[in-house]
């Protein structure tokens, strides 16, 4: 794709971060007609045939990775995916996609106790940053439903493991799109108990379901994309701008109402990842 030629390291993250963040205002959007399961099974059976209409034709493949990385990238991915759009269906774009985003912490933990990897002290300030604001945000007094901050959180630790998988097989050549067909194709099995829609959906109803799958491959395109050259660690703290861009989008678009509290965390969210630019930025003072 000629998407890969524009989009890499930094760049690539922050563009899937906010490809991320219209697909969970567009998740929350299709919920009010389809059970937040059966947006979910639909994501991975669109992803199916776009990653498919890819790899066939081109004969995209693993490359130098093991399969083994491929398949626990899929397994740990369609398990958080699949909470987080539970979890969206239930609360909101903005407050799920914050605390699904804690993830940064989980990918930092297993890429140093199973990875091996060595996060720096770098990463400290902007991460410790990034989750006082996401405990802001879950203690912010608005009632907002326990069971799908649950879910949240689930898809945080998930997201965690998967991130590191995804890392290891792009580094090791593995096709950005083959890598997406794993948790695509392990996530079909959840049509078997999303349930149906019990009124017939509108066509924005549909098209907002479309949007959520075509938006789920780009952003996974680019987020894999832009792994192959930065850490773990710091790539994902990337995300936390999805945050702040979906607590816009889902005030202006999904009518999420929000406190003072939840929006100093967000202050703090976006502090850290100031302070997490890349090095050439810093030191170019832009």
């Amino acid at each position: 794709m000629r998407i890969a030629s524009r989009f890499k390291g930094m760049p690539a993250l922050y563009a899937a971060a906010v490809l991320f963040a219209f697909t969970s205002v567009f998740v929350k959007l299709a919920s009010r007609s389809f059970a937040g399961t059966f947006v979910s099974a639909s994501r991975f059976a669109i992803g199916v045939v776009l990653c498919l209409a890819f790899v066939i034709p081109r004969r995209r493949g693993l490359g130098g990775a093991r399969f083994t990385d491929w398949l626990f990238r899929g397994v740990f991915g369609a398990l958080s995916m699949a909470a987080t759009y539970a979890a969206i269906s239930l609360t909101g774009p903005g407050r799920a996609t914050l605390l699904t985003n804690l993830y940064p912490l989980f990918v930092v933990l297993f890429g140093a106790v199973l990875f091996g990897e060595r996060p720096g002290l770098r990463i400290v300030a902007p991460l410790a940053l990034a989750i006082a604001g996401a405990v802001l945000v879950v203690r912010d007094g608005s009632g907002a439903s326990l069971p799908g901050d649950a879910l949240a959180l689930a898809g945080a630790v998930l997201a965690g493991l998967a991130v590191n998988f995804v890392r290891r097989a792009s580094r090791s050549g593995c096709d950005p799109i083959f890598l997406y067909l794993s948790p695509s194709l392990l996530g079909l099995p959840l049509f078997f108990v999303a349930p149906m829609p019990v009124e017939a959906p509108t066509v924005t109803a549909f098209l907002f379901l479309f949007a959520v799958g075509i938006g789920a491959f780009l952003a996974q395109f680019l987020m894999t994309t832009g792994y192959r050259s930065v850490p773990a660690g710091q790539g994902s703290i990337v995300f936390f701008a999805e945050t702040g861009l979906t607590v816009l989008l889902g005030t202006l678009l999904a009518g999420e109402r929000f406190t003072l509290r939840f929006l100093a965390g967000l202050v703090l969210i976006v502090l850290g990842l100031w302070l997490n630019r890349p090095k050439t930025s810093l030191s170019r003072g832009h």
